[in-house]
């Protein structure tokens, strides 16, 4: 039954934090050199790559990669993806383990998302990627507007 459940899903949405996001753009922007996921092409220039693993994430591909606090790359989690701590129990791993591979399937990946993608990105905005079997949609959300205040005219 499960599995049925699994086939029906068609799209996943992933939501990253636009603060976030924008400080692994500006890494991949100053870096000496970029790469491109296992290598497949020559200096694909700045951007991110939205990787599947132990979570859902992205991270700079500049090199040097940018240093995280607990990591060799600095890397910016999914909402309600992000991996767990090296204490979780079984059955928590087991839960996150299903969650993720239902959310981005059984295999592990990496996409490059060029950063002239995501020149809209705003700071308290955030960048969401929906994944499909075949397409990987991108969209920016803009932070909200702030509260609007109107001036009454004055009449002489």
């Amino acid at each position: 039954m499960q599995r049925i459940e699994r086939e029906k899903k068609t799209m996943s949405k992933f939501v990253f934090d636009g603060i976030a996001v924008l400080e692994l753009l500006a890494h991949a922007k100053a870096a000496p050199r970029t790469v491109s996921p296992y290598g497949l092409t020559e200096d694909p220039g700045p951007g991110v790559m939205l990787v599947k693993d132990d979570g859902v994430y992205l991270m700079s591909n500049g090199e040097p990669g940018l240093r995280g606090m607990e990591t060799t790359n600095k890397v910016v989690y999914a909402q309600g993806y992000e991996a767990l701590r090296a204490t979780a129990s079984v059955e928590e791993r087991m839960a996150r383990y299903d969650k993720i591979r239902d959310a981005a399937g059984g295999d592990d990946f990496a996409e490059f998302i060029p950063a002239k993608s995501l020149t809209a990105l705003e700071a308290g905005g955030s960048l969401q990627v929906e994944l499909s079997a075949d397409k990987m949609t991108i969209a920016i959300v803009r932070p909200p507007l702030g509260p609007i205040t109107s001036k009454k005219s004055k009449r002489t």
